[in-house]
């Protein structure tokens, strides 16, 4: 993209929908089309100071936030800022997401769901993707029942992108890979 072009986020998220639309749950046959489409969205300057409609509710200094960027009705971009230190424990969402850094760093690893869930509390894992994201990373983390990830930050502060089509479960698995089970939470506690 030339410099003196800027997309604004509805350009942008345009042109990711159309990749998304064509791919449907498959997200995984076009990633190559969705980095490029998430890191041109990266290219617009100041979306990590811009308001948001907050998600999370009380917004402090120094606790991690959600705040919406973009809603159509069907997709949604949510900027997530973290502080270092924060860490989420393995969750699912219950969805595909495609996920994103926008300044910062942060520790990724997401994981493939081995067994067939014929028992409950039962989720033997094996790990995925396990790297450190930097600024303009992109990972697409595929539908159920791999859509399960963990993430720490560790830039003072963390700002990333997530781009997702339904609604997340209201309620989510938390997993203990080391222990191959899981236990399930509501979506607030499974956030923080």
């Amino acid at each position: 993209m030339a410099a003196q072009e800027q997309l604004s986020v509805r350009d942008a998220m345009t042109k990711l929908i159309a990749v998304l639309d064509e791919v449907g749950d498959d997200l995984l046959s076009a990633e190559k089309e969705i980095v490029v489409a998430m890191q041109d969205l990266m290219t617009i300057p100041g979306l990590d100071a811009v308001a948001t409609q907050s998600n999370t509710g009380q917004v402090a200094p120094g606790k991690p936030t959600t705040g919406l960027l973009y809603y159509d009705g069907e997709y949604r971009l949510v900027r997530g800022m973290m502080p270092a230190g924060f860490a989420q424990k393995p969750h699912n969402h219950g969805s595909w997401n495609i996920l994103s850094v926008y300044r910062g760093a942060m520790h990724y690893r997401s994981y493939r769901r081995l067994d067939n869930r014929d028992q409950p509390y039962v989720a033997d894992l094996e790990v995925a993707e396990d790297r450190v994201m930097g600024e303009g990373d992109v990972t697409v983390l595929p539908a159920p029942p791999h859509d399960i990830h963990a993430t720490a930050g560790l830039a003072p502060m963390t700002v990333s992108f997530l781009v997702a089509r339904q609604q997340f479960g209201a309620m989510r698995e938390q997993y203990l890979p080391e222990l191959k089970s899981y236990y399930v939470v509501d979506a607030v506690t499974a956030a923080n």
